[in-house]
């Protein structure tokens, strides 16, 4: 059977407002959507946090994780801020009616539940759709690309994988070792072109409709 793997956050689900309220938490202050767009974790704590809070950077950077990965409970409560990217659902709909829809997130196993209902409640497949996931140790021990990589093993050893959509350009070496033939870069602002090229993209669409496009014009 073919199937088509889709990353999720920012792939599908924008956590742009998710990662404001982040960081409005932990630092009292807003940071522009131009920021949360552009810069990593680091960046933004120096560009935006105050000395005092400087000078507890590991603290504040582990709750930023513990927050990220809904290990509190308030965590859940900014993700209900995600944002579906516009058509995102229309193309992955369209292409379930031909080949198997696989979820390979970096979202933690803590999170299945809240992460299906989200799918499911902007329209996306998810009765016949699988979801694979990390686990919070992976995150805490940084083996989140090797946790990834071993989940596309997995896969491919199953399937027919005919298409990966993802906004990460660092994962693309592994979805090209893969063999996969189609690798979809979603352009994001943190990131340029070549960027996803160069790690082994075949293609880089600036929105999900130019997909949703290439769908509706097949004959």
């Amino acid at each position: 059977m073919n199937c088509v793997i889709v990353d999720i956050d920012d792939t599908v689900l924008d956590t742009t407002r998710r990662m404001q309220a982040i960081w409005r938490e932990l630092l009292g202050r807003e940071v522009p959507v131009e920021a949360v767009e552009t810069m990593g974790l680091r960046q933004i704590f120096e560009a935006y946090a105050a000395p005092q809070q400087m000078e507890n950077a590991r603290e504040h950077q582990t709750r930023f994780f513990r927050l990220l990965l809904c290990e509190e409970e308030r965590g859940f409560e900014f993700a209900q801020l995600d944002e579906v990217i516009p058509y995102a659902a229309d193309t992955v709909n369209a292409w379930a009616t031909h080949s198997h829809i696989v979820y390979l997130t970096g979202r933690t196993e803590n999170t299945r539940s809240h992460t299906l209902e989200t799918l499911k409640m902007h329209g996306f497949p998810s009765e016949d759709a699988e979801m694979f996931m990390v686990s919070a140790e992976d995150w805490h021990s940084g083996r989140v690309v090797e946790a990834r990589r071993a989940l596309l093993s997995d896969l491919v050893d199953r399937y027919k994988v005919a298409r990966v959509v993802d906004d990460y350009p660092g994962y693309f070496p592994m979805y090209a070792e893969a063999g996969i033939p189609d690798r979809v870069g979603l352009l994001r602002p943190m990131h340029t072109q070549a960027a996803y090229m160069e790690k082994g993209a075949t293609r880089v669409v600036d929105s999900w409709r130019e997909l949703l496009d290439e769908v509706t014009s097949s004959p």
